[in-house]
């Protein structure tokens, strides 16, 4: 006879609520057979009863897309498409933006490397100064 019932009081697996951590040989059978499960129907049994719920959804999920696709298909199609060019749009001008900051940045560097001024030096007739602000202006 098999000693390793999960009906058997202090095997962990029901009976009168025993520890189940596994360290008492007597209990989880001869060395050499921890590999050996014999209450794997068991186990599989409630994992199936727990996915059941959730392949339904699954299942229900499909059957809702697939009827919203007979049904508005061409339109869904057409509004996810405008929905992405509008993403792609946004995201092209930030690339673009960013490269252009990025030159610009690298274009100041160079400037400064080569000891020039960010701002060109204002002589004495405002040249260099913004319109406006030249000694000449009226």
């Amino acid at each position: 006879m098999d000693d390793r019932s999960g009906d058997r009081p202090g095997s962990g697996n029901g009976g009168d609520g025993g520890s189940g951590d596994g360290g008492d040989r007597e209990r989880r059978g001869p060395e050499g057979t921890e590999w050996l499960d014999l209450e794997i129907s068991r186990v599989l049994d409630a994992r199936a009863d727990a996915l059941t719920r959730s392949v339904a959804e699954e299942l229900i999920r499909d059957a809702i897309k697939e009827r919203l696709r007979e049904r508005l298909g061409a339109r869904l199609e057409a509004v996810g498409r405008r929905a992405a060019d509008a993403l792609a749009d946004g995201v092209e001008a930030s690339l673009d933006i960013e490269a252009r900051i990025a030159a610009h940045a690298e274009a100041l560097r160079a400037k400064r490397g080569r000891g020039e001024g960010v701002l060109p030096a204002t002589g004495g007739d405002g040249e260099g100064a913004p319109p406006g602000e030249r000694s000449g202006a009226v």
